[in-house]
Parts: C-alpha cells; sequence; structure tokens
C-alpha cells in the first residue's frame, strides 16, 4: 500500500527499556496499538528516574496501514498525528522579510545575540555582532590560565565571550517542546555539530566541551550569512537622537569609535552590570526583579547515583534531580542548573569578588554531582544598596554585597566552604573534604558569607531534600559559596514589539535583560526578538 494511504499517529509514554537506542521499537510500538506499524520515528525520549528500575519512555510517530487505524486509536496515548505535531518535528518558521536601510547591532555574542544574528541574517539583515570577549578558544585559554593562579581577565573570562556564561556550563538545554520556533533553535545547534539525540532527549545536555565545539562553526555560519563579527568591542554607551537609538560607542582594538546601525538588540548575559548601567543612562526603563541566591552543593557522584538507582546504575546516565521546597511561612527553596559528574568553578569578572557555578562535560565523567541550593529573595532585601526607591541597580548592590563578603572570609579567589553537617549545626567547618573546585575552597561558616533568611531557608530546604536524596544532607556533602548570579536582579520593560518602552530601535534581549534563565531560553528570545525586528515599522 503507497505511503499516502497510511495513518499517520501520535504515539506517547511507550516505554523504551533501559536502553533506547536497542529497543525494537516496531514491536514495543505492535504491542501498544495491536498493529505492525510500517514506519517508527522517535520524536522525543526522557528517563524517567521514578520507574524501579528506571525506564526510558518515548514519544513517536508512527504510520500504520488505514485498515489498522481505528484499532490503533484505540490503544491509551494514541491520537492522530496533527499539523501542530508536523510543525513541531520540523521546526520550520515561516520567513519574514522587509526592507533595510540601516544595518542592525546587536550586543553579545551569547545565545540570546548569536541565534537573533542568525535569524535576522536569515530575513536579508545580516547584523554587526559586538562582544566584549574574545572568540572561543582565546577565552578558554584565559579561563584555564586564571584557574591556573594567573590574572583575571576583566572581558575575557568565565561570563564575558564568545557564547557567553553557557560556554562553562554543563550545557542544558532542557525543553519538553520541540515546536515551531524550538525546533529552528535546536536544528541549528545540530547544524553547528550537536549530537542530533537533543532533537529527541527532554533532558539533553551538550556540556561544555561540545559547547566549545559548536560555537565556531555558529561563528562561521553567521559569517558566511554576511554578519560581522567584532570580538574585544566593549560597549560603553547607547547613542540615542530624538528618543530613537541610532548606535553605540565602543571601546575596541581601535580605541573609542561610535558605530551607526539599528535597530539595537542588546544581548548581554546577567552580569554585565555596565552595561545595564549605560542602559539605564540613555533612558531605557528598568524594574527590579527578585532573584534567588545561595550555594553550590556537592556530593560524590555516587551518593546521588544510589539514592537514584537503589538497583545499581548499571549503563544508566549519571543521576540527577530537582528538588523543590516551598514553605508555609518564608521562602522558596529549590536545587537548579544541576550538573550531574561536574566541577563547581569560579564565575567572577572582577577582582575582589568570589562567585561560584557549575559545569561539567559532554560525558559527565567527573566524580562528583553538583547543583545550586538556592532560596527566593524579594525586592525588598535591595533596600540598603537603593539610591532612590526602586532603584533598578539595587540588586545588583545586594549581589556585589554578598560576592565582596565572600571574598573578605578567604581573602583570595578561594571560595568559602561548609560541611552539610555544620552548616545545619551551625557550626564553622575546620577541615573539608576534596571537592571539584579548581581555586581552592576555606573552611568556614557561610552564615558570615550569606544573608540570614537564605541560610534558614537553605537548612530548611536540605532537611527536607534528605528525605527525597538520602545523603543529601550528609557528611559527604559540601556546600561552596556563594551562588549568585542564577538571573539578573532587574528587567528592562519592553512593549509588545518588544522593544523598550522608553526608547524606539532598542531591543532588551536575554538573560541581561530579565527575559530568560538558561541557554535554550536565551536563545529563543533572541530568536523572537529578531523576528519583532523584521517587522516593527
Amino acid at each position: 500500500m503507497a505511503e499516502h494511504d497510511r495513518v499517520h499517529l501520535h504515539v506517547s509514554n511507550l516505554a523504551l527499556g533501559g536502553a533506547p537506542e536497542t529497543a525494537d521499537l516496531h514491536a514495543l510500538v505492535a504491542e501498544r496499538i495491536g498493529a505492525r506499524p510500517a514506519v517508527v520515528e522517535v520524536i522525543r525520549t526522557s528517563l524517567d528516574a521514578r520507574a524501579r528500575p528506571p525506564v526510558w519512555r518515548g514519544t513517536l510517530r508512527v504510520q500504520v496501514e488505514a485498515a489498522d487505524a481505528k484499532r490503533a486509536l484505540d490503544a491509551p496515548g494514541v491520537r492522530t498525528w496533527s499539523e501542530r505535531d508536523e510543525v513541531r518535528r520540523s521546526g520550520v518558521v515561516p520567513a519574514t522579510t522587509r526592507k533595510w536601510d540601516r544595518r542592525p547591532i546587536i550586543v553579545g555574542a551569547g545565545p540570546a545575540g548569536m541565534f537573533c544574528a542568525l535569524r535576522l541574517a536569515e530575513a536579508g539583515a545580516p547584523a554587526i555582532l559586538l562582544e566584549r570577549g574574545g572568540p572561543v578558544d582565546e577565552r578558554v585559554q584565559k579561563v584555564n590560565g586564571f584557574w591556573r593562579g594567573g590574572a583575571l581577565d576583566g572581558e575575557n573570562n568565565i561570563v564575558f565571550g564568545e557564547g557567553g556564561a553557557g560556554t562553562f556550563s554543563d550545557g542544558k538545554i532542557y525543553t519538553r517542546r520541540r515546536d515551531g520556533e524550538l525546533g529552528w533553535v535546536f536544528r541549528r545547534l545540530v547544524e553547528a555539530g550537536a549530537d542530533p539525540g537533543i532533537l529527541q532527549e527532554s533532558w539533553a545536555h551538550l556540556g561544555t566541551d561540545k559547547v566549545r565545539a559548536i560555537l565556531p562553526e555558529l561563528r562561521r555560519q553567521m559569517i558566511a550569512a554576511g554578519v560581522e563579527v567584532r570580538f574585544h568591542t566593549r560597549v560603553d554607551a547607547f547613542r540615542v537622537v530624538d528618543g530613537r537609538c541610532v548606535g553605540v560607542r565602543v571601546t575596541g582594538p581601535a580605541g573609542v569609535e561610535d558605530i551607526d546601525g539599528g535597530p539595537v538588540v542588546v544581548a548581554t548575559g546577567h552580569s554585565a552590570r555596565d552595561t545595564m548601567a549605560a542602559l539605564l543612562e540613555c533612558g531605557a526603563v528598568a524594574e527590579q526583579r527578585p532573584i534567588a541566591i545561595g550555594a553550590r552543593i556537592e556530593h560524590p557522584q555516587g551518593v546521588i547515583d544510589t539514592a537514584r538507582y537503589p538497583t545499581g546504575r548499571g549503563d544508566l546516565p549519571p543521576a540527577s534531580y530537582r528538588l523543590a521546597y516551598t514553605p508555609d511561612s518564608g521562602a522558596a527553596a529549590y536545587t537548579f542548573c544541576m550538573c550531574p559528574g561536574g566541577m563547581v568553578v569560579p564565575a567572577q569578572e572582577s577582582a575582589g569578588l568570589v562567585v561560584v557555578n557549575g559545569m561539567s562535560f559532554a560525558a559527565r565523567r567527573a566524580m562528583w554531582a553538583n547543583s545550586a541550593l538556592i532560596v527566593q529573595v524579594p525586592v525588598e532585601a535591595y533596600a540598603p544598596w537603593a539610591r532612590f526607591p526602586g532603584d533598578p541597580l539595587a540588586g545588583i548592590g545586594y549581589q556585589r554585597a554578598i560576592e565582596q563578603a565572600a571574598f573578605a572570609v578567604t581573602g583570595s579567589f578561594s571560595a568559602p566552604a561548609q560541611r552539610v553537617p555544620d552548616f545545619l549545626a551551625g557550626r564553622p567547618s575546620e577541615a573539608l573534604p576534596r571537592v571539584s573546585y579548581p581555586m581552592g575552597v576555606t573552611p568556614t561558616d557561610l552564615a558570615r558569607v550569606l544573608p540570614a533568611p537564605v541560610v534558614a531557608g537553605m537548612r530548611e530546604a536540605i532537611l527536607r531534600f534528605e528525605a527525597e536524596i538520602p545523603g543529601f544532607a550528609g557528611e559527604d556533602g559540601v556546600l561552596i559559596a556563594p551562588e549568585t548570579r542564577t538571573t539578573a536582579p532587574l528587567r528592562f520593560t519592553r512593549g509588545d514589539d518588544l522593544q523598550s518602552t522608553s526608547v524606539r530601535g532598542l531591543y532588551p534581549c536575554g538573560e541581561g535583560a530579565g527575559f530568560a534563565g538558561g541557554i535554550i531560553s536565551a536563545a529563543l528570545d533572541g530568536f523572537r526578538v529578531a523576528q519583532a525586528v523584521t517587522t516593527c515599522a
């Protein structure tokens, strides 16, 4: 029977066993629907660690003969494949075009900026992409040199440079959806060298090593499409004439320079504090935004594996977790950016500060597991650092005070740390086990670094999480602080057209503008801003 005589079906939550790559998909689908499928295509897979033993589950597109369709549709988790499903699978996004009399400028070559540039180039508007840091290979050398005791480069470090802060991370690209816009992002990653499996796995990650390999190819594609990429070019000011942003003032290899163009997309990350101040100075309106802060909690990976895989890990991936606790009174606490088989890394951009983050390589083979353990902080906590009521920069003052306190405790880029049992008991640690942090840790009492409400919230959450992950509160656990850069503590207001509400031709974008919280959400915001730019008047 010809393919056009077949019926296309959507099959969800199909158990694939312990290894989806070796599963007999046709047999498993036939068992579910009562008919042998002609074609099976895996759309998405995810590991269900709640099952005992853990099992992979899949969402599939299948084709069956028309005579078998009615019986198949009576099976659980089966429905007709829809046009919307096809959009999700293909990732096709309608093209948009317009006439361009000025060249767009994009500030920041993180996920938001790079994917904005790619989409604009597709629309016939190759932008000028400005990045204060360096290309990824040079950046890796700078970061490794710093970790070995060299000088910290304030412009080319773990948060500034090609790829943004996500370059030195686990490379999480978690999302359950693969519809048009997200499909476009994921397919660009695959075209740049990412494992095609990311198109299927719900909890996919790239790993810092794979991110570093993907970035040069993304850059090559942008340049081939006409994008002009300038590294070591810091934007110091935004030039506004009659309420419209008409360009930027930069400091680059040739010194101070004015670059004309527009619209201007500002896609810097959460640590570009001077850029945030420059946006406010040019008239962009912003508002305070709550954040969450805390520390990295690190355990031997075996502790997490034993808790998650009580019958043994076998060939399963290193176990992970996502935990949350909302007390009847007090602030919510949760884990964030969990890195199985990873390491805790320094994440500051200037002297006199200590900041930590988590990172892992694609294989996740390190002996430790770490996650941010953070507590929600309301904007009222920023009040001591506000120059006036509602000061948008007050949250940055709050963050910086904690980061400076951490540096004062250690007297260096070593990070303050405390055993979990000591933290729960309120006593300073005198000695610490071996940890992953490359610049050393200093045993202390983290109450000297973190605000009292945050400490209280973390203690309560750890005790609650112990019930879900036995050993979470045990002797092997270490807290390494502070984790302060989970997101930006302000948001630049923008209208339905995604322009700044107060400066025309200015598009705040991504994590630093308060509209994203990770690689994929930032890339997606960059895509959406590009779409808005292509349709603006």
